[in-house]
């Protein structure tokens, strides 16, 4: 049995498969059948459910070993999927969309976490949603999570694009700096931010799985060549992730200190708490890793009517769900 590895991939460079093998103390020989490449976005506080597969033993009993692979962002994990460097990678959809409705060969194989677990931050001044009229809101770029979040979150209590000024205000950490900065009147950003509202000088105007219940947060995909090559192991795969997920759901303790490792978090630090009760209280996690495809549609569709994407796609043909079927059927075996 292979050791399991972990390899950390910042700045937006990553190294071809062999690179990555060499990095992580593996020869080439090395390179059984049974190990997994599997990009996620850089670890947090979530890490206790999101790593749970890798690192609590559910994928070596299964005679695989996942080589959790990290990026600083969504895009740059899909260009490795692309390039072949990966085996599959988790993030929100909306970063694979535009590549397949290019017809690029992604498939959507599970959805761990559907339940848009995200967060209109605002300035402590700002009483309601109605206050932002007339300001700025620091979102990403054009037509990523944060931006369609924001804009389908304000559009949801009644405030439409025109009413405030969208703003590239950069990553999660930097739009909720920006706030008490005064840069922007609020934000969209990842809901732990929560946990250090008021140091922060921020509050929680809306929380995105009340506002936006349909807009699918992260989902695994692959490509349909590697469904083709590795069928087995993924299979493998998805039913270390189904049982990693359900243990870390039911052990709350086993989820934090696991975050807390992982993302080399001090026992101080009450993010991995925050997202463990998010998380459960929204019911946001798919143990089952369950595909809700009207979801699905639902977002596609709001990128097109928001310009992010030209026109409307079928958004069965973007999934297969057939590897998560067998999935399943092992795990109630």
């Amino acid at each position: 049995m292979l050791m399991l590895a972990k390899t950390i991939i910042r700045g937006g460079c990553f190294a071809v498969a062999g690179a990555l093998m060499a990095a992580t103390g593996f020869a080439s020989a090395a390179q059984a059948a049974d190990m997994w490449k599997h990009g996620i976005v850089e670890a947090k506080g979530d890490s206790g459910f999101l790593f749970q597969a890798a690192e609590g033993g559910f994928a070596a009993k299964r005679n695989l070993d996942i080589n959790m692979v990290e990026f600083t962002g969504g895009p740059t994990a899909l260009k490795a999927l692309i390039a072949g460097e990966l085996d599959s990678f988790e993030a929100s959809p909306v970063v694979a969309f535009a590549a397949m409705h290019q017809h690029a060969d992604i498939k959507i194989i599970g959805c761990n976490w559907p339940g848009m677990t995200y967060t209109i931050f605002a300035a402590k001044n700002i009483a309601t949603p109605a206050d932002l009229k007339g300001k700025a809101v620091g979102v990403s770029a054009p037509g990523s999570l944060p931006a369609l979040f924001g804009q389908l979150a304000l559009e949801a209590v009644g405030i439409s694009g025109s009413d405030v000024r969208y703003a590239n205000a950069g990553g999660s950490a930097d739009r909720v700096r920006a706030i008490s900065s005064g840069v922007v009147a609020a934000a969209a950003s990842s809901s732990e931010f929560a946990v250090s509202a008021d140091m922060l000088n921020i509050k929680p105007l809306l929380a995105g799985a009340q506002v936006t219940p349909k807009f699918v947060k992260v989902c695994i995909m692959t490509t349909g060549a590697k469904i083709k090559a590795r069928r087995q192991d993924m299979v493998n795969f998805l039913a270390s992730e189904m049982e990693g997920l359900t243990y870390a759901v039911n052990n709350k303790d086993a989820m934090i200190t696991l975050a807390r490792k992982v993302a080399h978090l001090p026992d101080s630090d009450k993010t991995a708490e925050f997202i463990y009760d998010e998380a459960i209280k929204y019911k946001a996690i798919a143990t089952d890793l369950a595909i809700p495809l009207d979801n699905l549609q639902w977002t596609d569709d709001q990128m097109v009517r928001l310009g992010a994407l030209r026109q409307k796609a079928d958004i069965h043909n973007f999934v297969d769900d057939s590897v998560r079927t067998e999935a399943l059927a092992t795990v109630k075996k």
